[in-house]
């Protein structure tokens, strides 16, 4: 496995120009360590607790529980009819009051807040524990939960993950080590995208022999509260959160604004599949010469020679790099 480049003390402005303008991980030590968040996290996790509470709107937020037996490994059940979990919809200081009598379990269930807007849940929280850099449109969620783990999948957007309370290590793999993740279905997962099928815990090496080559390319961050890790769009990232209380807000943003009518990439990888699946394999070789020229290749630009008023969905189809954040429009 290879290292993360870490930042200590990271300066705001940095962050843009040294970092979100690129495309490689970076663990930013301390970066919020000076939320209340945090502090109270330190503290204790009953402090914590109800520190979150005081902020609870009662609205109901999606939770994830997986029974004891699952280790809170988010997967499929065994026939891949389903998943192994229960989803609900439930305010914060339920699950708050779940976690607490589940720390008392030697064996718990799992249950985790996933992805839950900070503004609609926690009110008020996201104006007293402000991310560095990151601009007031860009909205946090709440991950707040025991023992999870989510398998490896992707993010289309930039995202900042910043741990409150807890431990978190991610498993990061670039975009190019997807054939040697054994991916599952695309059009059925339990997470937006779709998740690697290799249990982390004990890879089935002769049922994924390629994960070997997965794993040397590997990128491992271990993050302590107060920490952040930033992850560019489509890096394959597993994350493993152990203890009895861990809380993150993360933060997603897209550098590009894309035309009111587009889709999703992953929509575009879908529909794409949809229509080349039946095709002969000299059909999608040819196909894919046409993509490469009109979308892939960065040593050309397909429309220069067509004047501007001419260039229809041409236009701008190699943009300039981008000079700042624009909010995710989840």
């Amino acid at each position: 496995m290879n290292q993360i480049t870490e930042y200590l003390d990271l300066d705001p402005a940095r962050f843009y120009s040294e970092i979100a303008c690129g495309y490689r991980p970076a663990i930013l030590r301390g970066f919020v360590r000076n939320w209340p968040a945090v502090h109270k996290a330190r503290q204790a996790p009953e402090a914590l607790c109800q520190y979150l509470m005081e902020f609870d709107s009662g609205h109901e937020v999606d939770a994830v529980m997986t029974p004891p037996d699952q280790r809170g490994r988010l997967f499929y059940k065994p026939d891949m009819e389903g998943f192994n979990f229960v989803r609900n919809k439930v305010p914060v200081s339920k699950v708050i009051e779940q976690l607490a009598r589940y720390s008392q379990f030697e064996a718990p269930p799992s249950v985790a807040i996933q992805s839950a807007l900070v503004e609609e849940c926690l009110p008020g929280f996201e104006a007293h524990n402000v991310a560095p850099a990151l601009p007031p449109s860009v909205r946090p969620r709440l991950w707040l939960g025991n023992t999870i783990t989510t398998p490896a999948h992707f993010d289309e957007s930039y995202n900042l993950a910043c741990v409150v309370s807890g431990e978190r290590r991610f498993t990061l793999f670039p975009p190019e080590q997807v054939g040697n993740l054994y991916i599952g279905p695309l059009d059925f997962a339990p997470t937006p995208t779709p998740i690697s099928m290799v249990d982390f815990r004990a890879p089935d090496h002769a049922r994924h022999p390629r994960f070997r080559q997965a794993m040397e390319a590997a990128l491992v961050a271990d993050l302590l509260p107060g920490d952040a890790l930033f992850i560019p769009p489509l890096w394959w990232h597993h994350v493993q959160s152990n203890g009895i209380l861990n809380m993150m807000v993360n933060y997603w943003w897209k550098n590009e604004q894309p035309a009111p009518d587009a889709g999703t990439t992953f929509e575009a990888l879908v529909a794409t599949l949809q229509s080349m699946k039946h095709q002969p394999p000299e059909l999608r070789a040819a196909w894919g010469a046409i993509f490469q020229h009109y979308v892939f290749d960065p040593a050309q630009d397909p429309s220069a020679h067509i004047p501007a008023h001419k260039q229809g969905v041409l236009h701008n189809a190699r943009p300039q790099a981008p000079t700042g954040a624009v909010d995710d429009p989840e």
